[in-house]
């Protein structure tokens, strides 16, 4: 787990001093992590079921790489059916090839064997609104020459209390509930930094749940808003949804998640 003590930093005071100085950081045994988020949209045409399920092992705090997880099989189970779809690699760890066209009010597992352990976890498919609008604007919170500002106009999906995760790119989330706007349309500005005229900006809108978004929440308290976001490895002991059904102490890190999603595309003008 990548973790240490502030205190730690006290070390960096003594920059001066010539001496090497060996600090032994205690370490533990490597957890599976799983960032799983599946994704569906039926709205703009064919159906497109997209995402990834990227399998990484936890390191040492000093590590500047994450190690991917090697030699795991995924699969998706359709609990209805039982049919099970079995998941390829696009990279070592990540897969994206093989999703089943999702349908909603169904079941759908994941299940990963990594090295003789069994892990499962068990989601239905959230709706999202469409995103009704979405435009650049002129507007800045605190530095006009660094900041762009986006509008960003949706409509609640009436009758239920409901949670929006927002990727705005760059590693960049929102978590939305609908509590002070339920049933109606609400429109907020989110401001980019450093980005150039002509970059592409894209803005994506997925439906979760009460539980995802409490995790996500949490995640994004943690890491900051763009430290990896909902799915990036927490700094602390923060659990998801996954399971390990072979060995139970053996718990793994990430969340497993599947969501309609609604997307848009601004290109910055000056």
């Amino acid at each position: 787990m990548r973790k240490a003590s502030l205190l730690f930093a006290a070390a960096f005071i003594f920059f001066a001093c010539e001496d090497v100085i060996d600090v032994d950081l205690s370490t533990s045994e490597p957890r599976l992590v799983i960032d799983a988020l599946i994704g569906f949209n039926s709205r703009n045409g064919d159906p497109i079921t997209v995402g990834q399920v990227k399998l990484t092992l936890t390191a040492p705090f000093f590590d500047e790489e994450v190690p991917p997880a090697l030699n795991a099989s995924v699969s998706i189970i359709d609990e209805e059916t039982g049919e099970a779809f079995e998941l390829g690699e696009s990279e070592p760890g990540v897969f994206t090839i093989g999703f089943p066209e999702l349908q909603f009010n169904r079941d759908y597992t994941l299940s990963i064997t990594y090295e003789g352990e069994i892990y499962t976890a068990t989601e239905r498919l959230n709706a999202s609104p469409v995103i009704d609008n979405a435009v650049q604007g002129d507007g800045f919170l605190f530095d006009e020459e660094e900041e762009t500002e986006v509008i960003i106009t949706f409509t609640d999906i009436p009758g239920e209390r409901n949670n929006y995760l927002f990727s705005f790119g760059f590693d960049n989330f929102l978590v939305i509930e609908d509590e002070f706007f339920q049933d109606s349309e609400i429109t907020f500005s989110y401001f980019y930094e450093d980005v150039e005229p002509g970059d592409l900006l894209p803005i994506t809108l997925f439906g979760i749940d009460d539980e995802f978004a409490t995790y996500a929440e949490l995640v994004l308290t943690q890491s900051g808003e763009d430290g990896g976001g909902p799915f990036a490895t927490p700094p602390a002991t923060i659990k998801g949804n996954i399971v390990n059904t072979t060995n139970s102490d053996n718990f793994p890190f990430g969340y497993f998640a599947i969501s309609e999603f609604d997307a848009r595309f601004i290109t910055v003008t000056e």
